[in-house]
């Protein structure tokens, strides 16, 4: 397990730059913020991008002891939580599903908020716990509810794990038995009887034939009177070579139908011909079980942290968590978001079901709290390693390959520890002689004005320096200055699916003897990394499918010499604004590239990082 936080930054450079379609490769993202803020910078990427978003919000009760305020008057919650959903509605992909949970407390309140057009109602979960909790008036409560909307009408349908084991288990005993005989058909019903974690239903499922086929037997009687005498049509007993009896209603299906499913095997006669022919349904790996209203899980989440050896008050059981998210996915990939993640549990429930399937599902995790660090990365960490664990360390090297992402969001704290006030001081004199408008100003002025070239409002200065833009940070009541990556966030606001990420490369500048244009220069690498002008590439796609081309470099403030830079560093990479490569280019810092009217002439196919940064920065229309 290798985490780049602890490396310098060429290296880190140099090994994203090394993977191609860097995008594609990363299997989680884990962001450390607040998550109205979050979910605001996910908009542009992940529009109508994500399969199922699954969260477990605070319960409005006040035992729960989060980090939310967790006690709020019902008005200020529904608020929080209608606020979120919302905006998160706006990721749902066209076949995605919407999981919320939620106890008795609220649950009527939240229902009405997700009662809205932009989704449909699946139906409400109700997870039993099999664990009463005693206490207080009325009856103990031992279930809480999971509150099921979805993007289009159809069935849900739960992950055929189960499925699977039995069909493995009975090839096992095939194995062992060299063959199918009586002891295998005799060991799986023993099997069957005694796993406690089949569904009746699946239960039914308790017989092999010669052919290795797990079946039921299932009446071919039609649900109501056949008046058509086809229907009552007998079948012949292939060993008596007489007419079977026949249902009292008649036969459910037509006799072309029944001459088919013979012939395929799928009709299971009686010894003679007194006994009714019934159908035999096989067992696949296709087969599926719709989704009850009802689960039963009595495991405690508690018990998968202290495995991990990381300690956290309270989560939901990682087998629970598996079971939505296998049957809220309709395949084996899909993007799952949860933005209330506490521990981690729906990243570790993901890891898992990809490793028992080899599937691509990939998830993204919100949390705000200091347990970030302590508990929600070290818990994905641990489960990438090693799927078995005790106290805290790992009982097997059954590890997958898996690469996540975790980002830190700027905080309403950072922000204002940020912001610089700086009055003119013509003002203070004016104020003097006009008491009057003081009051004014402070209240409707001064916050706008004063806090203008602010670090944490986008000073567009320091944009002459992008790989050193720094911000006061506070983490574990330590306040230090961090340097800021404005390349990932340009990126998270353009919403670009990142292809490519190339490591920086510093050059010296020195002229061009044999150029015919005045001023021109040929670029040297510096080999101690020491050159005048550092360059960054992006490439990418944006929401619209375009290609998309990031060039970030550093400023000297000589605008000739930098353009002069820039120009020779286009040729040397075989850039052209007039061909067909990139369809949008972004540049900071004014420069002279060639540039071209796209969209009909409503937009310039290179622009200015500085001036796009700071529209999609500050444009909260939607917000």
């Amino acid at each position: 397990m290798l985490d780049t936080a602890f490396f310098g930054q060429e290296f880190k450079e140099k090994l994203l730059a090394s993977i191609e379609n860097l995008e594609e490769q990363v299997d989680g993202l884990l962001v450390h913020s607040e998550n109205f803020q979050a979910l605001n910078l996910l908009q542009e990427r992940y529009k109508e991008s994500i399969d199922c978003i699954h969260i477990d919000p605070p319960y409005n009760t006040a035992t729960s002891g989060f980090l939310y305020k967790n006690n709020y008057e019902h008005s200020s919650w529904l608020s929080m939580m209608k606020n979120r959903i919302d905006m998160s509605i706006n990721l749902l992909s066209q076949e995605a599903s919407y999981l919320c949970h939620i106890d008795e407390n609220e649950y009527e309140r939240l229902y009405l908020i997700f009662d809205n057009p932009q989704t449909i109602n699946a139906g409400t979960l109700i997870w039993d716990k099999r664990n009463p909790m005693n206490g207080g008036n009325g009856l103990a409560t031992q279930h809480e509810y999971v509150i099921w909307r979805t993007k289009q009408r159809g069935s849900i349908y739960i992950k055929n794990t189960n499925v699977i084991r039995m069909i493995s288990f009975v090839q096992k005993l095939i194995e062992l038995e060299s063959g199918i005989n009586d002891n295998v058909r005799k060991k799986y019903i023993e099997w069957i009887n005694n796993n406690k974690d089949l569904s009746g239903g699946e239960k039914a499922y308790r017989y092999i034939d010669d052919e290795g086929r797990i079946y039921q037997s299932v009446s071919l009687r039609a649900p109501e009177p056949r008046k058509d005498p086809k229907f009552h049509q007998p079948l012949i007993h292939p060993i008596t070579n007489k007419p079977c009896a026949v249902p009292p209603n008649g036969f459910s299906r037509t006799p072309e139908t029944l001459s088919e499913m013979v012939s395929r095997g799928e009709i299971l006669f009686g010894e003679d011909e007194t006994t009714q022919p019934r159908q035999k349904v096989f067992l696949t790996e296709e087969s599926r079980r719709q989704m009850s209203t009802v689960i039963q899980d009595a495991k405690k989440g508690k018990a998968d942290t202290d495995l991990l050896g990381v300690n956290f008050p309270y989560c939901h059981p990682v087998s629970f968590y598996e079971t939505l998210i296998g049957a809220a996915l309709k395949n084996l990939n899909g993007i799952v978001l949860d933005f209330f993640a506490g521990s981690g549990t729906t990243g570790h429930a993901v890891i898992n079901l990809n490793r028992e399937d080899g599937g691509n599902r990939k998830y993204i995790l919100v949390e705000m709290g200091e347990y970030f660090d302590t508990v929600l990365k070290p818990r994905i960490q641990k489960v990438i390693y090693s799927k078995d664990w005790k106290d805290g360390k790992p009982v097997s090297r059954e590890g997958i390959s898996h690469m996540f992402k975790y980002i830190r969001l700027e905080s309403y704290e950072d922000t204002m520890n940020n912001l610089e006030l700086k009055r003119p001081p013509e003002h203070d004199s004016l104020f003097a002689q006009h008491k009057e408008l003081r009051e004014e100003y402070i209240l409707s002025y001064m916050l706008d004005m004063e806090t203008n070239g602010s670090a944490s409002l986008l000073n567009l200065d320091y944009f002459q320096d992008p790989f050193n833009y720094k911000l006061k940070i506070t983490r574990n009541q330590e306040t230090r200055e961090e340097i800021i990556d404005l390349v990932e966030t340009f990126n998270y606001l353009l919403g670009l699916r990142v292809q490519h990420i190339e490591a920086r490369e510093t050059f010296n500048a020195v002229p061009d003897e044999s150029a015919a244009k005045p001023g021109t220069v040929k670029l040297r690498i510096d080999k101690n990394g020491q050159g005048e002008f550092t360059f960054k590439i992006v490439t990418g796609l944006n929401p619209a499918g375009e290609r998309v081309l990031i060039i970030w470099r550093n400023l000297t403030g000589d605008i000739a010499r930098d353009n002069a830079a820039l120009n020779a560093y286009f040729t040397r990479k075989g850039y052209n604004t007039r061909d067909n490569e990139f369809d949008r280019i972004y540049v900071n810092g004014d420069n002279n590239l060639a540039n071209l009217a796209v969209d009909e002439g409503n937009q310039w196919k290179v622009l200015l990082i500085e001036e796009e940064f700071k529209r999609l920065m500050f444009d909260v229309q939607d917000v």
